[in-house]
């Protein structure tokens, strides 16, 4: 009833005919490997040469055909381009398609159908559709009507969501596709529901009214089979306005045959003939020995039907003779029955007698075919299904495996824990037996170490606070360097400035004096840039946001890197812990740029969305193998940090192409 699109629609959907349509395959492949050599091609641009190189040569060399799609998969898994790894899969499935492995086919299909989904653009959402479409064809090549009508319903679904302007075609199509499958089943009504659906869709297209023109005869047949013809004619005479503005041989010929469908469903037995003789030579026209084989046949039944014998046997003999160069046995035997039934009213009964035993053997045949075909289907069922229950027993088997080795780690961790735990136990109890025996005079000194070991205890359950005791005392250090180092020196400095003006010195011994003010100077520069970093008082005083933007500003004072910092929500400050780990973090990160990346830009974005915030920081340097340096103390120190914070750290980089390190976690203390 309806052509199958399968992956073509897409293309129809997304960027029109193509061009290879307008020049010659070979040409068009040539220009296709010519551009294919260019030095300056993006990875889009060679990705859609290699699927389009794939796409035009996969029903006839389809090994060259994997090679492409297997080189785009490669290549865009690295970096992680869902649609392009889902358009190569997709090609693989086409060529198991084309060489009629369908198992195959479905498998890649699946593939790829799951890649698509983690691309949530236009053309991925398209391209899904038209993997959907495509595993609701085989479905329906091979019988399982439900599944096919389930995946087309899935393409229906997905492109109904679609926001593009082109997409009509496609969605139309998809309807004539279920529509087709309701036909098959004789459900007329529920495939004229789905045909008028997909009628809506092509006329909503007005930059191409082909689709429209077909759709219009097979509404026009659905409504024939249902006997309502005055709905088909108002469709065929639609269809047949159509046909003249576009002056299609295949358009023509389907028009002509369904006016005969329609005619001789009304009785008008005269007018069908003259429909099927005005199809017949755009059948021939077309080359296609189908139809050409039909019109002669249904020209058959009419005279048969008009009982005109003689006529109707010469008609199904040419039909009988094409029939058997298309090899449609199931046809074949249909015209062997009426054509013995026209020998017989024309009185030649042995020639009658003849064509019906050979219709009855060749039905037989038929018959037999078909109850394998049956015992088949119910064999691949039975193993279908025996699979599945294999598969979930392993899945199950191995879910135990799993279940019993986590135990025993778990169990094991608890031994080892519990023998670590003992041993330190009783070293403690060895220690304190050793120090109660040898100095059992110095009561005082026990007591003292014992307060100190109960302490110890007490601070290593609070491990949770060490990071916050770190900084504390970074905090204290610091302001002991800048007020009490730092103001001894400038005291010191002060007192010798005045010595200096007060007391007669030699030039040589004036010369020495300033060099020690100067390195008095450098020290305490150098005493408040240590004291600044262990605790920027911008920190403490305004915030996160003021003080990395003094950090970055200092940094991109050197003229060796150049810092961006974007920050967003951070009008209100958080928890001064919160900070100071966040800030600890982004020194942390700047320090290994710095040292290792040989980076030139870097782009640090810190953004908080109510009780959590996301920093990210990216740089242009040599990158590193992720795996390699899973154990580095920096990243390691980020990790504890990030956990402090609830956080969790994701970091991407490989050789050559820069890092980018994201951290989230709360915002709040």
């Amino acid at each position: 009833m309806i052509f199958s699109f399968r992956k073509i629609f897409i293309l129809l959907f997304l960027i029109g005919y193509l061009p290879c349509r307008l020049l010659g395959q070979n040409k068009y492949l040539d220009s296709l490997k010519k551009e294919l050599t260019g030095n300056n091609l993006t990875d889009t641009a060679r990705f859609d040469l290699l699927i389009n190189l794939g796409d035009n040569i996969a029903n006839y060399n389809a090994e060259e055909a994997r090679q492409y799609y297997m080189e785009v998969y490669n290549s865009a898994k690295n970096k992680k381009r869902y649609y392009y790894m889902g358009s190569a899969m997709s090609g693989l499935g086409s060529i198991q398609s084309y060489q009629n492995n369908d198992d195959s086919a479905l498998y890649f299909y699946g593939l790829a159908d799951s890649l698509f989904q983690k691309d949530t653009s236009d053309i991925a959402m398209a391209s899904r559709a038209s993997i959907r479409s495509s595993l609701g064809q085989i479905e329906r090549d091979r019988n399982n009507y439900e599944k096919a009508i389930s995946n087309f319903l899935d393409a229906i679904n997905i492109l109904e969501k679609s926001t593009a302007d082109n997409k009509w075609n496609a969605l139309g199509n998809i309807y004539l596709d279920v529509g087709s499958v309701y036909h098959d089943l004789s459900q007329f009504d529920k495939a004229l529901a789905y045909d008028l659906k997909g009628l809506e869709a092509h006329k909503k297209n007005t930059s191409d009214h082909l689709f429209t023109a077909y759709t219009e005869l097979y509404v026009a047949a659905d409504y024939v089979n249902l006997n309502q013809l005055d709905s088909a004619k108002l469709h065929l005479k639609d269809g047949e306005m159509l046909a003249a503005a576009l002056n299609s041989p295949d358009l023509y010929y389907e028009l002509y045959s369904g006016w005969g469908v329609y005619y001789k469903k009304s009785a008008k037995y005269d007018q069908a003939l003259l429909s099927y003789q005005k199809a017949l030579p755009y059948a021939i026209k077309t080359g296609r020995k189908f139809r050409e084989m039909d019109c002669h046949r249904m020209m058959g039944f009419i005279y048969r039907d008009m009982k005109k014998y003689a006529e109707s046997a010469t008609q199904l003999e040419k039909a009988l003779s094409l029939v058997k160069e298309i090899n449609n046995k199931n046809l074949e035997a249909g015209i062997l029955k009426s054509l013995a039934r026209a020998e017989s009213e024309l009185g030649n009964s042995i020639e009658a007698t003849h064509l019906y035993q050979e219709y009855i053997n060749l039905n037989d045949s038929l018959n037999e075919q078909e109850s394998k075909k049956k015992i088949n289907e119910i064999e691949n069922k039975y193993q279908a299904e025996k699979k599945e229950a294999f598969i979930i027993a392993l899945q199950k088997d191995n879910q135990i495996q799993k279940s019993t080795l986590a135990q025993r780690r778990t169990l094991n961790f608890s031994l080892i824990a519990g023998c670590i735990l003992l041993l330190f136990v009783a070293l403690l109890f060895y220690k304190n037996f050793k120090n109660k025996s040898r100095l059992i005079v110095q009561s005082e000194k026990l007591h003292q170490q014992q307060l100190s070991e109960l302490e110890t205890e007490r601070k290593l359950e609070a491990a949770e606070f060490v990071m916050k005791g770190q900084e504390d005392e970074r905090s204290r250090l610091a302001k002991d360097l800048h007020d009490g180092v730092g103001g001894l020196l400038s005291g010191v400095k002060l007192s010798m400035s005045n010595m200096k003006g007060n007391v007669f010195l030699s030039e040589e011994n004036a010369h020495s004096f300033s060099n020690v003010i100067s390195q008095l100077d450098q020290s305490i520069a150098e005493l408040r840039r240590v004291s600044h970093n262990m605790m920027p008082e911008a920190l403490v005083k305004f915030g996160l946001k003021e003080a990395l933007e003094n950090y970055c500003e200092n940094l991109n004072l050197s003229r060796t890197i150049n810092i961006q910092l974007q920050t967003y929500g951070m009008e209100n400050r958080m928890d001064q812990s919160t900070e100071i780990v966040i800030y600890r973090m982004i020194q942390e990160l700047l320090n290994n740029v710095i040292k290792h990346a040989d980076a030139k830009n870097v782009l640090i974005q810190l953004s908080r969305d109510g009780d959590h915030f996301n920093l990210t920081v990216e740089d242009d340097g040599k990158g590193f193998d992720v795996n390699e340096n899973k154990s580095g103390a920096g990243l390691a120190n980020i990790r504890a940090r990030a956990e402090y914070l609830d956080g969790s750290v994701d970091i991407i980089s490989s050789k050559g192409e820069g890092t980018s390190v994201n951290v989230e976690g709360r915002a709040e203390g």
